[in-house]
C-alpha cells in the first residue's frame, strides 16, 4: 500500500471513530453494541460516503434507522460528504484490516508536554509493604521502574478494592521520573480517558487528543475494566495501545479482574492486555497487616501498644484500605480525647468496623451472590437439572458455603437439593484444585465474595 492510500485509509478511520463515539453517547448501549460493531467508512471524491456494515441485517438497520445521526456525525469533520450509501463490507480479517488502517497522530514539531501526572506523593516503593499477598507484584513492578518498555510490557495488576493496586502503579511512575525526568509520562484514570476522548471528538480535537498520549513514553491507566461496553472508546484505547506497544513504550494498566474476565471487553483488547504480564494483589495476611499498621504509626509519629495493633490486624481483614481508615478513627479519637490508646477504647471506637468486617454470612447472602454473578435462577441452581451452565455456579456455590458457614456436608448438601455429602465432597475439591491453576476461576471467586457481602450489607 503506497503513502497516499495510507493517509487516505487513515483518515477515514479518525472520521468514522469520531462517529462511533458520538453515537456511543446519544444511544443506549445495547443499540450502539447491536448496530455499530464491525463496521467503517469509505469516502469517495464526489460528496459520498459509503458505511460499511458486517452483514445485511446491520446493513438496513443502520440504513433505515440511523442515517440521518450518522450523516450529521461525519459532517461536522467532513462537511463535504452530502450522502451515504450503505453496503455490506468483504469479509476481510477484521485483525488485518485493522492493523492495515493504524493510525498515526499527525506529525509534529515537538512531543506532548502531557499534563503532569498528578501522582500521591506517598505512593512510592518505599511506603509499600511486601507480604507473601503481593510480592511477585511488588517485583514485577521494580522491575519495570528500572527498564520501562524492556520487559513486562504491558503490565496488567489485578485485584480487588483498596490492595493496592494503584500504589504499585504510582510508584512504577514516580521511580521513571526520579531517574528519567525528561520522560514524558501519563496517569490517568479510564473515566478520564474515556471522558477526554468524549470532549475531543465534541471539539474536533481528535488529532491533539491522540497525539498527547501516544507519543508518551509511559501510559498509566488505572480501573480499566471501565472501558467495559464502551466500543468507541475500545476502539481509541485499542490504536492508542499498538502505537505505544510499537515503540517499545511501557503500559500499566491496573483492573479489579485479569482481562479475560473484564464483561464486554473486545477480545483483540482482551489478548493485548493479556500479552504482558498480569499479576495480582492478595488481600494481607495477618503478618502483613501488622506489618502495615506499625509503619502507618511511624508515619503519623504516634505510638500504639502492640496488643492494640494486633486487635485492629486481627479484626480488620478485608483490605488496605479500610485498614488505614480503621487505624486513622482510634488516632484520631485517642488524640482529640487526650487518652492513651488501649484495646478497650479500640473496641469501642472500632465496634462498626469490626462488626461489618467480621459479619456472619448465611446461606442465602451466597446463593444470592452466585445467581446474581452468574445471571443464573436459583431455582435452577438448587434443582437436580444437569444443564452445563449450571454446573460451575453449583460448585463455586457448594465451595462458598464450606468457607464462608460452619455447615456441615449433609447439610450443603439438603440446602444444593438433596444431594450426598460425596458430591458436596467432589465439587468443594473442585475448585480448591481450579483456583490453584485458573486465574479466570480465582478472579470470579472473589468478585463473588465482594457481592456476598454487599448483599449482607
Amino acid at each position: 500500500m503506497d503513502n497516499s492510500n495510507r493517509r487516505r485509509i487513515v483518515a477515514q478511520d479518525n472520521v468514522w471513530q469520531a462517529v462511533l463515539g458520538e453515537m456511543e453517547v446519544i444511544l443506549p448501549k445495547g443499540q450502539f453494541l447491536t448496530w455499530f460493531k464491525d463496521t467503517g467508512i469509505e469516502i469517495g471524491k464526489d460528496g459520498e460516503a459509503v458505511i460499511l456494515a458486517p452483514n445485511s441485517f446491520s446493513r438496513d438497520q443502520l440504513a433505515s434507522k440511523y442515517k440521518r445521526d450518522i450523516l450529521g456525525a461525519i459532517q461536522k469533520s467532513s462537511p463535504d460528504v452530502k450522502t451515504l450509501t450503505f453496503k455490506v463490507r468483504k469479509q476481510k480479517p477484521l485483525e488485518k484490516l485493522e492493523l492495515e488502517v493504524q493510525d498515526s497522530p499527525p506529525k509534529q514539531n515537538k512531543r506532548p508536554e502531557g499534563r503532569p501526572a498528578s501522582f500521591n506523593k506517598e505512593y512510592i516503593f518505599e511506603n509499600f509493604v511486601v507480604g507473601n499477598n503481593n510480592a511477585l507484584a511488588y517485583a514485577v513492578a521494580r522491575e519495570v521502574a528500572e527498564k520501562p518498555g524492556k520487559s513486562h510490557n504491558p503490565l496488567f495488576i489485578y485485584g480487588g478494592v483498596g490492595l493496592g493496586k494503584t500504589h504499585l502503579a504510582q510508584a512504577i511512575g514516580q521511580e521513571i521520573r526520579s531517574k528519567k525526568p525528561e520522560a514524558q509520562l501519563v496517569y490517568v484514570s479510564c473515566e478520564t480517558f474515556t471522558n477526554e476522548y468524549i470532549a475531543a471528538i465534541a471539539s474536533r480535537k481528535m488529532a491533539e487528543f491522540k497525539h498527547n498520549y501516544r507519543e508518551v513514553d509511559v501510559l498509566i491507566v488505572d480501573d480499566i475494566q471501565f472501558l467495559s461496553s464502551k466500543e468507541g472508546s475500545q476502539q481509541e484505547f485499542f490504536h492508542t495501545f499498538n502505537a505505544l506497544h510499537q515503540h517499545s513504550r511501557q503500559i500499566i494498566l491496573t483492573a479489579d479482574k485479569t482481562p479475560q474476565a473484564i464483561p464486554a471487553l473486545e477480545g483483540r483488547l482482551a489478548s493485548r492486555f493479556g500479552g504482558g504480564m498480569i499479576v495480582d494483589v492478595q488481600p494481607p495476611d495477618f503478618e502483613t497487616r501488622m506489618a502495615i499498621l506499625t509503619g502507618k504509626c511511624k508515619e503519623k509519629e504516634y505510638l500504639l501498644p502492640e496488643e492494640v495493633i494486633e486487635y485492629i490486624a486481627k479484626n480488620i481483614s478485608s483490605n488496605i484500605r479500610e485498614l488505614e481508615g480503621a487505624l486513622n478513627r482510634l488516632i484520631t479519637f485517642c488524640r482529640f480525647k487526650g487518652t492513651p490508646a488501649t484495646t478497650k477504647i479500640a473496641e469501642e471506637v472500632l465496634k462498626d468496623m469490626v462488626s461489618s468486617s467480621n459479619k456472619v454470612v448465611g446461606t442465602a447472602e451466597i446463593i444470592t451472590a452466585v445467581c446474581k454473578f452468574f445471571s443464573v435462577p436459583q431455582s435452577d441452581v438448587l434443582s437436580g437439572g444437569r444443564k452445563k451452565e449450571l454446573i460451575r455456579p453449583r460448585q463455586i456455590a457448594i465451595y462458598l458455603l464450606r468457607e464462608q458457614t460452619n455447615k456441615s456436608l449433609p447439610e450443603i448438601g439438603k440446602i444444593m437439593g438433596g444431594k450426598d455429602h460425596t458430591t458436596i465432597l467432589h465439587s468443594e475439591r473442585k475448585i480448591t484444585d481450579g483456583i490453584k491453576v485458573d486465574s479466570n476461576l480465582k478472579s470470579d471467586i472473589e468478585r463473588i465474595r465482594e457481592l456476598i457481602f454487599s448483599v449482607k450489607g
